[in-house]
């Protein structure tokens, strides 16, 4: 007999920063009151479709991306909404932005300037050319679809309160909640991180095409749902758990 789950996560990118038109990457900056404002816009209307769902969740598992760009937004929903956010927030390494190395912090003008040859390079191919000291994208892709397909299964097993495996951080509450509570996921993290994934949905098992991240427009804010349907052998061992994996075909319901 199959075994079968349904589950919705929404990814939400962070809102606009401040600091002007810089790489940010791994720089640590704050959203600015414009930023903030952009994200409470966006879950208003995350959580307005949540309720025209034909299952509509009562309560939602809360990720993160250790940015402060990211996460003090969610603490700032869950703090307002606890009952809707009831698990502790999740922070993960695997859902910071891309690592741009030397760049990294710079003003995008200032990497055409100085960086010019380069960045031109990067921008065309991103697969083939990789910023100096920074992270490839491959390395990138491979960190993401770990995290990604860690999270999925624990989640679908019931294992999501672990604070074991990939990119998993922090001490007391940080990365030890549960998201085995709902079948519904809010995920803050970065523009390069949700391009990937719409990549390995559209074309699985494949390097993304450069048009993923030179020709996609995903604005601050934008939020995208991705709905997983999950099924499995159910036959069990003699204390009567499968310990068959998961098989997920997943859906996207296109950006915001």
């Amino acid at each position: 007999m199959a075994e079968h789950r349904q589950l919705n996560i929404y990814l939400l990118r962070h809102g606009e920063c401040e600091g002007g038109e810089i790489i940010r990457g791994r720089s640590d900056v704050a959203l600015s009151d414009e930023g903030r404002a952009q994200m409470w816009r966006s879950w208003r209307a995350i959580s307005s479709e949540l309720e025209q769902l034909p299952s509509a969740p009562q309560s939602l598992a809360l990720l993160s991306s250790p940015a402060q760009r990211c996460q003090a937004f969610a603490a700032e929903l869950k703090a307002d909404m606890p009952d809707y956010f009831p698990a502790p927030l999740q922070q993960h390494d695997w859902l910071w932005e891309l690592d741009f190395g030397d760049w990294d912090g710079m003003k995008v003008a200032s990497v055409y300037q100085q960086h010019s040859e380069a960045a031109e390079a990067f921008w065309r191919d991103p697969v083939a050319n990789t910023p100096p000291g920074g992270e490839s994208l491959p390395a990138f892709r491979s960190r993401v679809l770990d995290g990604w397909q860690t999270m999925v299964q624990r989640w679908l097993a019931r294992e999501a309160n672990s604070s074991e495996g990939s990119g998993s951080k922090g001490s007391g509450s940080k990365g030890s909640g549960s998201s085995a509570s709902a079948d519904a996921a809010l995920i803050l993290t970065h523009s390069g991180v949700i391009r990937l994934l719409l990549a390995e949905i559209l074309l699985p098992g494949q390097m993304p095409p450069a048009a993923v991240f030179n020709a996609l427009e995903l604005p601050y804010a934008a939020w995208v749902r991705i709905t997983l349907y999950a099924s499995r052998d159910a036959s069990g061992d003699a204390s009567g758990e499968s310990d068959q994996e998961w098989q997920c075909f997943s859906k996207l319901h296109w950006p915001q």
